[in-house]
């Protein structure tokens, strides 16, 4: 089975607004922009400027963006602006505070961590302040 460096997919569900895609995206075909501070991006990825390098999937930390293995179609030069895959990436919210905060996908703790407990996962649903404040008063009480 032949397999094909295609086109750019996204899944926001994963995605932790690090940037890292845009910021090693040679050809600066991603683009992250802030909508509403701590509430919401737009991510939009521009397929005519991308040169199908895969820097933005092999430094992808939680695995939001891929590489299909469709090959991607050329389009024509009045079509340039059409061909882009857009997504709004939204804030969640701390579970204690209820303050916005960038939620923590269950791919980048299994990265981070040997085994994710349901403690773990509940402790990053938190955000750092009410975590730290967390943490503390186990340790303390």
């Amino acid at each position: 089975m032949n397999a094909y460096k295609g086109k750019i997919t996204f899944n926001k569900e994963l995605c932790v607004l690090c940037q890292t895609c845009a910021f090693v995206c040679p050809a600066g075909a991603i683009n992250i922009s802030c909508v509403e501070p701590h509430k919401s991006y737009d991510f939009i990825i521009w397929h005519n400027t991308c040169t199908v390098c895969g820097n933005c999937t092999y430094f992808c930390p939680t695995g939001a963006i891929a590489l299909s293995n469709t090959l991607a179609e050329a389009t024509p030069q009045n079509e340039k602006y059409t061909s882009i895959t857009a997504n709004m990436v939204e804030y969640g919210e701390c579970q204690k505070c209820h303050e916005p905060m960038i939620n923590v996908p269950q791919t980048m703790l299994q990265k981070g961590f040997k085994n994710v407990s349901e403690e773990l996962v509940s402790l990053f649903n938190l955000c750092p302040k009410c975590r730290r404040d967390h943490t503390f008063a186990k340790r303390v009480l």
